[in-house]
């Protein structure tokens, strides 16, 4: 029987966030955490904010500041393992695709889901085209990645039913997902409101348990 899992990428797949590790690098933290507290910016507007502080650095700058993250302990002993079962995976994630597409093909993934950073040459121009989605279904996330769209959209795609897919994440972002999936996992939740959003929560920093529990959940 098909089924399919989609990852969160920062705090999940990732030991680590993207955006902090590229902006520690250039002094930018502040500036990124400020925006994310911005209780006046929807979700999506903070993406666009936040990709206009690096523009002027490198596609290396990004790569190795994404190189820089471990991985989750036990994601590629996790992830074969689910493959061998038969799972489709990706990563959905408000992160970029560069970097994403760098961890979905160490893993061995079927899909990425993610924003666009622009680039002229090598260097980033500031601007990011946004996938959305939200505004197509009615989703209350208003994130530049609407993380339940996204999931539909590749559970659609290939021929799996939601009721066989599964999602894993970190953080509020990752609640419509989880909410909508057949089997939600809140793994290292970093606040309530995602940890409440389902029954699984995963509470060790090891992939191999959210493998189990999506393993079990399929027999």
């Amino acid at each position: 029987m098909a089924r399919l899992a989609a990852f969160d990428m920062d705090g999940t797949l990732l030991d680590g966030r993207l955006v902090f590790a590229l902006a520690e690098r250039f002094g930018l933290d502040g500036k990124v955490r400020s925006i994310q507290a911005d209780g006046k910016l929807a979700n999506y507007e903070k993406t666009k904010a936040i990709a206009a502080l690096f523009a002027g650095l490198a596609r290396k700058d990004l790569l190795a500041a994404i190189e820089s993250i471990p991985l989750a302990a036990n994601c590629e002993r996790a992830m074969p393992l689910l493959k061998e079962q038969g799972w489709k995976m990706g990563i959905i994630t408000d992160s970029y695709a560069t970097a994403a597409s760098v961890v979905a093909e160490r893993l061995q993934m079927d899909f990425v889901a993610a924003n666009e950073l622009e680039f002229k040459g090598d260097m980033i121009t500031g601007i990011v085209r946004m996938p959305l989605g939200w505004q197509e279904i009615g989703c209350t996330c208003k994130l530049s990645v609407c993380k339940r769209f996204h999931l539909e959209k590749y559970a659609t795609k290939f021929g799996v039913p939601l009721e066989n897919t599964a999602a894993i994440g970190d953080t509020r972002a990752d609640i419509c997902m989880i909410r909508r999936a057949g089997a939600g996992i809140a793994f290292m939740p970093k606040d309530d409101d995602i940890a409440g959003a389902t029954k699984s929560v995963v509470r060790r920093p090891d992939m191999m348990q959210v493998a189990r529990l999506l393993l079990d959940a399929a027999h």
